[in-house]
C-alpha cells in the first residue's frame, strides 16, 4: 500500500472486515492495550507500570536473584487484582475470530506480550505467551520444579520444595530469552502470514518490532488497533480506537 490508511468511517470498517475475512494466514499480536478496557494498566506511557523508573529497573534480569523478594512483593499481590479483572470485548472478539477460523481454511495465530491470561479467560483456544505468564511459577535454580497454574499471591519469596532454592514468577524479564515455544509459534506464523493485526502495542519493543518488520518483509498487510498513532507510521492501516471498541466491529 502507498501511505497509511486511517480507519475513519463505515466504508473503512467494511473494507477492513473484508480483508480480515479473506486473509488465509493471520497473525494477531497483542500488547497491554488490549487489556486496558479490563482496568489493567499498560506498561509505558502516562500511568503505565514503567512510568516509575525503579519498577522498570526491577524487571531487568541482571538484578536476579537478589531482586526476587522485590519482584514477588510487586507481582505476588497483583495476582489477586489481575484475577479480579474480567475479559473485555476485545478479548472475546479475538476468541470468536479464532474459533470461526477453525471451521474453515483460515489459519489464525494469537501471540501476546501480556502476562495476564485474559485471552484464555476470554475464550481463546490457543495463545502463544511471548513474555510468559504471571500465573505460573518455577524454580530459579532450574531444578525442573514448576507449577504451571499458580494463583498464590505470594508476598515473600517462596522456596522450591524440590531443591530448597527460590521460586520465581514465570514472566520474562528484560535481558531474558522469550518463551521458546511461543517464539517458535509466532515466527512460524509470521513467515506465512498475509495479514498481521497488532492490537494495543506500539510496536516499539523489540518483541513486537521484529515480528512486524518480518511481516512487512513477506508482504503482509499490517494493521494496528491502538488509540495512539504509530510513530513512525509503520502500519498500512491504523485504527485509532480502543481495542474493545474496534475489534468487535472489524472482526465479527
Amino acid at each position: 500500500m502507498s501511505g497509511t490508511r486511517l480507519y475513519r468511517d463505515d466504508a473503512d470498517i467494511a473494507w477492513l472486515r473484508e480483508h480480515l475475512r479473506s486473509a488465509q494466514r493471520v497473525l494477531i499480536l497483542t500488547g497491554a492495550g488490549v487489556s486496558r478496557g479490563s482496568g489493567l494498566p499498560t506498561y509505558r506511557g502516562k500511568g503505565g507500570i514503567y512510568e516509575d523508573s525503579e519498577i522498570e529497573a526491577l524487571h531487568h534480569a541482571d538484578g536476579l536473584p537478589g531482586s526476587l523478594p522485590e519482584l514477588w512483593s510487586f507481582w505476588g499481590p497483583k495476582r489477586r487484582s489481575i484475577l479480579d479483572a474480567q475479559p473485555n470485548d476485545a478479548h472475546r472478539a479475538i476468541a470468536e475470530y479464532q474459533w470461526d477460523a477453525r471451521t474453515g481454511t483460515r489459519s489464525v495465530t494469537l501471540a501476546t506480550q501480556n502476562i495476564d491470561d485474559l485471552h484464555e479467560r476470554g475464550g481463546s483456544p490457543q495463545v502463544a505467551h511471548l513474555h510468559g505468564t504471571l500465573f505460573a511459577t518455577h524454580c530459579y535454580a532450574r531444578c525442573g520444579y514448576a507449577v504451571p497454574h499458580d494463583i498464590t499471591p505470594y508476598g515473600d519469596t517462596p522456596v522450591c520444595p524440590r531443591c530448597g532454592g527460590w521460586l520465581r514468577p514465570s514472566v520474562v524479564l528484560f535481558g531474558e530469552q522469550l518463551d521458546v515455544d511461543a517464539q517458535m509459534a509466532a515466527r512460524h506464523a509470521v513467515r506465512e502470514c498475509d495479514l498481521l493485526l497488532a492490537v494495543g502495542t506500539s510496536g516499539e519493543v523489540s518483541t513486537a518490532a521484529n515480528l512486524i518488520r518480518y511481516a512487512s518483509d513477506v508482504g503482509a498487510l499490517l494493521v494496528s488497533v491502538d488509540p495512539a498513532p504509530s510513530v513512525p507510521p509503520i502500519f498500512d492501516v491504523q485504527v485509532q480506537l480502543p481495542a474493545e471498541d474496534a475489534l468487535p466491529r472489524i472482526l465479527l
